[in-house]
């Protein structure tokens, strides 16, 4: 079966990778034209992991923004909706309005995301939605869903909630990074895992290893080294 040519729906770019007419190909302000090659669907394999990471961490995003609903309730758990109902008489606590809008924001994307993807194949989707059981039934439905026309407005749409849930609701702790540590995709020494999360990602060129693609690749770099001494 031949691999298909299409490039990333997204605009993704090869970091140092540059096309035949690129007049920068030698010059260091422009760090990469060659397109993206799509692997998965419209998407490539980061995005493709990006989008899965943040479908999977979508009902713990939810989570974390009801519990922090409260305005100056900052250490409480997550609360469901009813234990927001005060007894009668009693002077209600102040809501953050913008993160209980976000949050049905982000409850609403999921649902909306299954309805379409079961209305656009004919199929029937959980019994009850629930930021659950929308994020697990897209993570089964993925490889599908990656090759819709309009993902690329998906990502983007979950992307841009994900990210205001973060600016409004800090939850990920601070990057960490792995001095030394070439990456196989641009053999530059930038790579890092973000806060709350297990892939190694490269801040150059961006690509994403999991924790098990990322130990066998310090293997290698070892086996190398020991060949080289």
């Amino acid at each position: 079966m031949s691999e298909t040519t299409e490039a990333c729906i997204r605009g993704c770019r090869m970091y140092r990778r540059h096309l035949v007419e690129c007049e920068g190909a030698t010059d260091e302000t422009c760090l990469g034209c060659l397109p993206q090659r799509a692997t998965h669907g419209h998407l490539c394999d980061t995005c493709r992991r990006r989008l899965q990471l943040m479908i999977h961490d979508s009902p713990t995003v939810i989570r974390w923004l009801t519990g922090n609903m409260i305005a100056g309730d900052s250490g409480s758990r997550a609360k469901e909706d009813h234990e927001q109902i005060r007894s009668e008489g009693e002077v209600p606590a102040p809501i953050k309005v913008d993160v209980l809008d976000l949050r049905d924001l982000l409850r609403d994307r999921l649902t909306l995301w299954v309805d379409d993807w079961c209305e656009h194949k004919g199929l029937s989707g959980p019994d009850r939605h629930t930021p659950e059981a929308d994020a697990e039934y897209l993570l089964m439905w993925l490889p599908g869903i990656c090759g819709l026309s309009w993902i690329g407005d998906w990502w983007t749409e979950m992307a841009e909630t994900m990210s205001e849930a973060h600016a409004l609701a800090p939850w990920r702790p601070v990057m960490r990074r792995l001095p030394g540590v070439t990456c196989p995709g641009c053999a530059e020494t930038n790579l890092a895992i973000f806060g709350g999360e297990s892939d190694v990602t490269c801040l150059s060129c961006g690509i994403m290893m999991t924790e098990d693609r990322f130990e066998l690749w310090q293997r290698v770099l070892k086996e190398d080294r020991e060949v080289a001494s």
